[in-house]
C-alpha cells in the first residue's frame, strides 16, 4: 500500500469547481452481488459533462505522475468513477472483481486500486478506508484531499461510516505492465533500494548502472 499527495492547491480548486456541478445518484447502480449489499454511497452520474470534464482532468494527471509510473507501470487506467459518503453511509467489507468490461479497450484486468481523495480531511470525521491484508495485518487511513492510496485489486477492504460531513473521492483502477505480484514486490524492494542511494554522491556511472538494472529487471518481469 502506498500513500502519496498528487494533486497541488491550484489543482484542487479548479477540481472543486468541477464537484459543484457534478450530479449525483444512487451507488449501487455501479455494483453487483454482495458488494451491492454492502454500499451504501452516492456516485457522480458517468454520464454528466461535469464527470465527463472531471475524469479527463483527473485521468491527464494521473498519466502524467511520474511516481505512479515508476512505481506501478500502468498499462491501462480503467474507467473511474467519483464517489461520495454523507454521514451514516460506509461501504462494508468487499473486493475489487479481477476483470472490468470497457467501451474502449474490451477487458482489462485490475491489479490495483486507488482512492484519490477530494475532500479535505478537516471536512468529514469517520470514512476512514480499511484494507485488510491475508496475514490479518490491518491498515486504517484518514485521507487529505489530493492524497491518494494505491493498493492491491485482490485485497479485501471497505470505508467506514462517515459520522460528519461529505467525503468526495476519485476512484479507479490499474492494469500493470506486471502482472505477476511476487515480480511487482521485486521491483518495488529494487526501487526502495534505489532511492536510499539518492543520499549518496553517486557518479553518474553508478547512477547509470542502478536504472540499467532497473530497467533490465522491468524488461524480464514484464508482459
Amino acid at each position: 500500500m502506498k500513500i502519496n499527495k498528487i494533486l497541488d492547491a491550484k489543482q484542487l480548486i479548479h477540481i472543486n469547481s468541477l464537484i459543484e456541478k457534478l450530479e449525483f445518484i444512487d451507488g449501487k447502480v455501479s455494483a453487483s452481488g454482495l458488494a451491492a449489499e454492502a454500499k451504501n454511497n452516492m456516485q457522480a452520474n458517468p454520464t454528466g459533462e461535469a464527470f465527463i470534464n472531471l475524469s479527463k482532468y483527473i485521468g491527464e494527471v494521473l498519466s502524467k505522475n511520474s511516481w505512479i509510473t515508476y512505481r506501478f507501470f500502468p498499462k491501462k487506467f480503467s474507467p473511474a468513477m467519483v464517489n461520495k459518503y454523507s454521514s451514516g453511509q460506509g461501504y462494508g467489507k468487499h473486493f475489487d472483481a479481477s476483470h472490468i468490461q470497457t467501451a474502449q479497450s474490451g477487458i482489462l484486468r485490475r491489479d490495483f486500486s486507488f482512492t484519490l481523495m477530494l475532500s479535505k480531511s478537516s471536512d468529514y470525521e469517520g470514512g476512514e478506508l480499511k484494507i485488510e491484508s491475508n496475514d490479518n495485518l490491518v491498515q486504517t487511513v484518514h485521507l487529505d484531499a489530493g492524497d491518494i492510496i494505491i493498493y492491491p485489486s485482490s485485497k479485501i477492504h471497505s470505508v467506514l461510516p462517515v459520522t460528519k460531513g461529505d467525503r468526495i473521492a476519485y476512484i479507479g483502477w490499474i492494469s500493470s505492465y506486471i502482472k505477476d505480484a511476487s515480480a511487482h514486490e521485486t521491483l518495488d524492494m529494487y526501487s526502495n533500494l534505489q532511492e536510499k542511494f539518492q543520499k549518496y554522491n553517486l557518479s553518474t556511472e553508478d547512477e547509470l548502472l542502478l536504472r540499467h538494472l532497473k530497467n533490465k529487471l522491468v524488461h524480464l518481469l514484464s508482459e
